[in-house]
């Protein structure tokens, strides 16, 4: 089973939880893999917990990590978006969660986070579900 969900985002650099957005993506999947896509190469998906302060901690860090590497190539080519996708290329762009009974199988803190990198943009994350039998 494939489903797609469109995220906007409102700032250049934000934090948004998709948690809900990508349970629901899974349907009836009762048992088995889902493998979450973003379809962009200046944001990412990553897991993590969802905490005021640790989102604001995550947008300083994508704001500031590469400021002493600048200026980049891609940059210099009229790209303000270097650091966006260098971020994206670290981060990641796609995680793979089990689903076990009917349920992403996610840790007590974990979160499906979207990190805006580039923003604001209406962001595509894609689903993908196996199915498959715990016995």
């Amino acid at each position: 089973m494939m489903n797609q969900i469109t995220v906007a985002t409102s700032q250049k650099t934000q934090v948004i939880d998709v948690t809900a957005q990508c349970q629901a993506m899974i349907g009836t999947v009762k048992n088995g893999l889902a493998v979450f896509h973003l379809m962009h190469t200046t944001a990412a998906l990553i897991l993590c917990e969802d905490d005021a302060d640790l989102r604001e901690d995550l947008v300083q860090v994508a704001e500031n990590w590469l400021r002493d590497m600048r200026p980049f190539r891609h940059a210099r080519r009229s790209n303000p978006n270097a650091e966006a996708h260098i971020l994206s290329a670290f981060a990641g762009a796609s995680l793979a969660i089990p689903i076990v009974n009917g349920v992403l199988a996610l840790g007590t803190w974990q979160n499906v986070l979207l990190l805006e990198l580039d923003g604001p943009k209406q962001r595509k994350v894609a689903c993908a579900t196996v199915e498959t039998s715990l016995a």
